[in-house]
C-alpha cells in the first residue's frame, strides 16, 4: 500500500517587531514605514530557487509586520527550510517581481536558516518555527539578468540588469575574452553598459554590489556575425596614410586607390595574406596626391 509524503505543512510564525527584525530603509537611510509598502515571505525550494509563499502583508505603522501564519509548500512538517522577507511599494504592483520590473523600490532581507518549521497539522510534534534574527539589507538580487543577443560586426551593443537592492548600490561590468584577467571594464559602472564597436563575440556579466554583500549575474553573450567580412580603416602616420586590413587570418586580399571614387578600374596597392587578425602597412607614394580613395579585394 502506497502511503503520501505529508507536504505542505511547514509553518513559520510571521509576527511584528518582537520576533522579524528586518526594518526597512531606502537608499536615503529613511526608514519605510505604513501600509504603503507591503512585505512578503519567500523560502528555498531546491531546484527552483526562493519562491513565494502566502501572501503580501502590509507594513505595520511602526515598519514592522502584522502578526501572520505562513504555510510553506512543498516543505515536510518538522524539516529545515531557508526563508527570506522581500518587501515592496505597494502601488507598484501586486508583486515584488511587478515592482522590481517597474523600477518601484524593492529591498530584500538576508537569507535565515530555520532548523526547523512547523507543524499545522501535528502541532504536538513540532512547535511552529519564528523569524527571528533577519536582517536587512541582504545581498542584491538580480532580478532580471543581462539577455543574450546578436549583433553585426564593428557595432555596440547595450546590455542592461535589473536588481533589487532597496539601499544604494554599484554596478560594475565584466567580460571575456579581456586582455586583464579579472575581465574588469574600466568606467562601466551603470546598470546598463553600451560597449564599444565589437568584432568578435563576448561574453559580459555584471556584479551588484550593496553594504551587505555582492551578486554576480548571469552571463550574457553577444554574439557578433559578418566578422569575416575585410575591413579597412586608413589613418595618418606622419606625411603618410597607413592602412589596416582586418580579416580571417590566412586570407588573401588585394588594397587598391583610385585619385576618383567614381572610376570604372582602380590601381592595385598591395597584395598580402592576413596575418593575426590584421595587416598594416603605409602608402609611402601618396604624399605626390593630393587625394587617394582605397578599397580592398578579396580576389
Amino acid at each position: 500500500m502506497a502511503t503520501a509524503l505529508a507536504v505542505g505543512q511547514g509553518t513559520v510564525l510571521f509576527r511584528t517587531k518582537g520576533w522579524v527584525d528586518v526594518p526597512f530603509f531606502d537608499d536615503r537611510g529613511i526608514r519605510l514605514e505604513g501600509p504603503n509598502y507591503l512585505a512578503q515571505l519567500y523560502f528555498w525550494k531546491t531546484g527552483d530557487g526562493f519562491q513565494a509563499a502566502g501572501s503580501p502583508v502590509p507594513f505595520a505603522t511602526n515598519g514592522y509586520f502584522y502578526g501572520r501564519t505562513v504555510i510553506l509548500p512543498f516543505v515536510e512538517e518538522c524539516s529545515p527550510a531557508w526563508v527570506q522577507v522581500r518587501a515592496w511599494q505597494a502601488d507598484a504592483g501586486a508583486t515584488f517581481e511587478k515592482a522590481a520590473l517597474g523600477g518601484a523600490w524593492t529591498g530584500v532581507s538576508g537569507a535565515l536558516f530555520l532548523p526547523q518549521t512547523g507543524s499545522p497539522s501535528r502541532p504536538e510534534a513540532c512547535s511552529s518555527a519564528t523569524l527571528f534574527g533577519l536582517q536587512y539589507p541582504g545581498s542584491p538580487l538580480v532580478v532580471r539578468q543581462p539577455q543574450d543577443q546578436t549583433v553585426r560586426a564593428r557595432e555596440p551593443a547595450t546590455l542592461s540588469v535589473i536588481a533589487s537592492s532597496g539601499v544604494a548600490a554599484a554596478f560594475q561590468w565584466h567580460q571575456r575574452p579581456s586582455d586583464r584577467p579579472d575581465g574588469l571594464i574600466p568606467g562601466a559602472t551603470n546598470a546598463t553598459y553600451t560597449t564599444p564597436a565589437l568584432r568578435t563575440s563576448t561574453t559580459f556579466w555584471v556584479s551588484v554590489t550593496n553594504s551587505a554583500g555582492s551578486t554576480t549575474s548571469e552571463r550574457a553573450t553577444v554574439t557578433v556575425v559578418g566578422s569575416g567580412l575585410p575591413w579597412l580603416t586608413v589613418r595618418r602616420d606622419g606625411r603618410v596614410p597607413a592602412l589596416t586590413l582586418e580579416g580571417v587570418t590566412g586570407t588573401f586580399h588585394q588594397v587598391e586607390y583610385s585619385t576618383n571614387l567614381g572610376a570604372a578600374t582602380w590601381t592595385p596597392l598591395r597584395s598580402f595574406t592576413v596575418s593575426s587578425g590584421s595587416y598594416t602597412f603605409h602608402d609611402d607614394d601618396a604624399t605626390n596626391s593630393p587625394m587617394r580613395f582605397y578599397r580592398a579585394v578579396a580576389p
